[in-house]
């Protein structure tokens, strides 16, 4: 009688037939990588691509999904394709191989080599690098992990050199990553022919941000208000491979206007060094604008009725900002009062509450000033026209 745990012959047979099933996956570490060349995906994409399918079919494996992470950093696990890989490995269940370029594609990070191999443990699936020999033996094993700490070595003197290289440029007075608003980025070449990477003004664009200091200095616009005429004059934000030139917005000027750089100003890790650039504004009128600034910081509105205590009081009770409104009495006589701007916070509420709720004659009454609204939400006090 034949043993019934035997194994069919046939479904063996069957089973070394059928080829495995393996996923690729690629990476390159920044955009530029990916569209270098001219093409959508540049050539070190390709290139990995082609080495996994020759290492899938040295090993008589199938790909069935690849998963390609476009300038994306190894440092980190948050990485969509990576993510999207995991989770498909986990649902299909059937997944033989996991094949790599090198082990730096898939993390430069020892804490996430772990456990993405963790991960790949669970699903039952064995990593595989077309340029280091690694498998599941002790000694395959020992290789994977040096191999992961030098990928992190790499990863963390790789930055350290960058910083020190960006420390000493902007100690030399150089631009460090894109040109702002009104400059743009030039190659040149020195007297050696090599090849320099400067600042240069734009000569659409510069005139029109000198000008948004010169006018803003006056006091007579606000921000918004600028950034509107400016944009009717022309300015717009430069176009970038992805997305068009836009107007320029309120938030985008204020931040160049705070920006030091316009000045002749280069900031790096908090420290101010003074740049090679050409600036475009000098620095009296850029500290007028930032007095300028400060004195409107609570979202000073251009408004019909102005009044000369308009975002400068507060309560002096709770802190609370004051804002000036018109008022009018039976009689139709339209005078200013200070009043608390509502909404307040929670927190902000309880303290304006309590505050007025002791400043109170023994009688009861409000003292004068601070006439109690429903709800605690607002304080007035007649001004002076």
């Amino acid at each position: 009688m034949p043993d019934a745990l035997a194994p069919d012959p046939f479904t063996a047979m069957a089973a070394q037939l059928t080829p495995k099933r393996a996923v690729s996956y690629i990476r390159v570490s920044t955009r530029e990588q990916a569209q270098r060349g001219g093409s959508e995906e540049g050539f070190s994409l390709p290139a990995q691509r082609e080495a996994n399918k020759r290492k899938a079919q040295s090993m008589g494996a199938l790909v069935v999904k690849e998963f390609a992470d476009r300038g994306e950093s190894a440092r980190s696990a948050n990485r969509p394709e990576l993510q999207k890989m995991l989770a498909y490995l986990k649902e299909d269940g059937g997944i033989d191989y996991v094949i790599v370029h090198k082990l730096d594609r898939l993390a430069r990070n020892r804490a996430d080599d772990v456990e993405i191999n963790r991960a790949f443990e669970e699903a039952g699936v064995r990593l595989v690098s077309t340029s280091e020999n690694i498998d599941q033996t002790p000694g395959g094993m020992l290789l994977h992990g040096i191999m992961s700490s030098i990928a992190e070595f790499y990863s963390r003197n790789l930055a350290n050199e960058v910083i020190k290289g960006m420390g000493e440029k902007a100690r030399n007075g150089g631009t460090l990553g894109k040109a702002p608003l009104g400059y743009v980025n030039v190659r040149a070449r020195d007297e050696n022919g090599r090849e320099v990477r400067t600042i240069a003004l734009d000569e659409e664009r510069a005139p029109l941000v000198r000008l948004a200091f010169t006018e803003y200095a006056t006091g007579n616009w606000t921000v918004r208000q600028l950034a509107d005429h400016l944009n009717t004059l022309g300015l717009t934000i430069p176009p970038t491979p992805r997305r068009p030139a836009k107007p320029i917005t309120a938030t985008r000027l204020h931040e160049i206007l705070r920006h030091p750089y316009y000045k002749g100003i280069v900031t790096f890790q908090g420290v101010e060094y003074v740049g090679k650039h050409e600036p475009l504004v000098d620095s009296q009128t850029w500290q007028t604008v930032q007095t300028i600034l400060a004195s409107r910081r609570y979202g000073e509105r251009q408004r019909i009725h102005n009044h000369f205590l308009k975002s400068t009081v507060v309560c002096g009770q709770c802190g609370a900002r004051l804002s000036v409104q018109n008022a009018k009495n039976s009689k139709g006589t339209i005078y200013p009062q200070l009043r608390l701007r509502p909404p307040l916070p929670p927190a902000r509420l309880r303290l304006h509450r309590r505050a007025h709720r002791r400043r109170r004659r023994p009688d009861g009454r409000a003292l004068p000033g601070h006439r109690a609204q429903r709800g605690g939400q607002s304080t007035d006090r007649a001004l002076p026209p």
